[in-house]
């Protein structure tokens, strides 16, 4: 990670209104490198989970770096539950 990238930590327990401030970072974040941190994440809402998917996505095809930074065990339940964890594993996204 350096000085040009912009970072989100996911809450515990992920609601609309987070997905709300995940959307508003991700718009502001736009042509930068990006790093969520989703190691306090206990329960993933699965409206989280395809924004996350839709940014790992549009960073990829714009060659920019999107980091899931230290997954916790109930993000990965929740990527798993949602049959995303091809999708959003962490060796996936990191580009």
């Amino acid at each position: 990670m350096n000085d040009s990238t912009a970072s989100f930590a996911l809450p515990p327990v992920t609601t609309m209104e987070d997905t709300e401030c995940l959307h508003t970072f991700l718009l502001a974040a736009q042509g930068a490198a990006i790093t969520i941190d989703c190691s306090a994440v206990e329960r993933l809402h699965g409206l989280t989970a395809q924004m996350l998917v839709v940014a790992c996505d549009l960073w990829r095809r714009n060659a920019k770096q999107v980091t899931i930074l230290n997954p916790s065990t109930g993000f990965q339940e929740g990527v798993a539950l949602l049959g995303l964890s091809d999708t959003l594993s962490a060796e996936q996204v990191i580009a």
